[in-house]
């Protein structure tokens, strides 16, 4: 058995595969498979795959598509490494040691089921390339405290991150192909309600690509879905009797100006619902009353208008 199994969901990305695979090819720790489910109608990722010529490599070619989700699990069914890493087409590693750092943090924590660490949010173009801007994010020592203390405070925001900033011993649960958008927050909150014990790094080990084509992008602008997806979770753990997910749960309505009605079937109470909507509102109007006076004095001169 391998140590790692690093799985690769790919779907129409043979630059982001090429560049995932050149990261893992100069790896220090070299106890490894490399796992490539392809969702692809075209064979552009399999040339990629061939070419590349990475040691302990599975790749497969999905008879039918089985969606982003489904192809994140097929991934992990063909894993046989002792720990999972998974590996989105838009991301790599971002130096030659970081999948040996992943490794040791579970090494050194056999308590723990799941670490993550930091990463490098890298913009690209609509063809993959990177566009020169990045930047690094981590865990806030506040969001750490939040989740070591409860992880259920993962609904209110995914402070652990992309899947490719993680990695998990074999045996988890598969994740949840209802979901989408928020499909990683549900499957740690799976993970860590069988163990809450986790390891973090706040290095930035791996490099997220990001860019307008990806799925995520159009996730986030779809009221419904989050509606469904949040409710989902909600349900799941039982968090309704607690009003700080209560309150997540309408901010998301709010945000999409989404009616109360959509809440109503996960039992959300119309009062709290109403109370929310009214400040929001309040909010808002003092917001644009401060953009419209910005805009005056700007065009018109600041004495006139003080």
């Amino acid at each position: 058995m391998v140590k790692v199994s690093i799985c690769v969901p790919a779907y129409k990305n043979p630059v982001g595969v090429e560049r995932l695979l050149e990261s893992i090819k100069v790896q220090s720790f070299t106890d490894y498979e490399v796992v490539v489910t392809d969702d692809s109608p075209d064979g552009s990722v399999e040339e990629v795959v061939r070419r590349a010529d990475v040691p302990g490599m599975v790749y497969v070619r999905n008879a039918a598509r089985k969606g982003a989700t489904g192809n994140w699990n097929e991934a992990v069914r063909h894993a046989s490494g002792e720990y999972i890493k998974i590996m989105h087409h838009d991301d790599w590693f971002t130096d030659r040691d970081c999948l040996a750092r992943f490794v040791e943090m579970l090494e050194e924590h056999p308590e723990a089921d799941l670490a993550f660490c930091g990463s490098r949010q890298v913009m690209l173009d609509g063809v993959g390339n990177r566009t020169g801007e990045e930047f690094d994010r981590a865990i806030s020592d506040e969001h750490l405290k939040m989740i070591s203390e409860d992880w259920r405070d993962l609904y209110i925001g995914d402070y652990i991150g992309a899947p490719s900033a993680t990695i998990y011993r074999k045996g988890a649960p598969e994740y949840e192909e209802k979901l989408t958008w928020i499909v990683d927050v549900e499957f740690y909150m799976r993970l860590l309600q069988r163990n809450p014990r986790f390891v973090v790094s706040k290095e930035p080990l791996v490099s997220i690509g990001v860019s307008e084509n990806q799925l995520t992008e159009s996730c986030r602008t779809d009221g419904k879905l989050n509606i469904f997806e949040y409710g989902f979770v909600m349900q799941e753990f039982s968090l309704l009797s607690e009003e700080k997910y209560r309150q997540k749960f309408i901010q998301i309505a709010l945000k999409y100006k989404m009616p109360f009605a959509s809440l109503a079937p996960y039992g959300i109470p119309k009062k709290e619902y109403e109370k929310a909507a009214a400040k929001k509102r309040r909010e808002d109007f003092v917001f644009y009353v401060g953009v419209a006076k910005r805009k005056v004095r700007k065009a018109f001169g600041k004495k006139r208008f003080a």
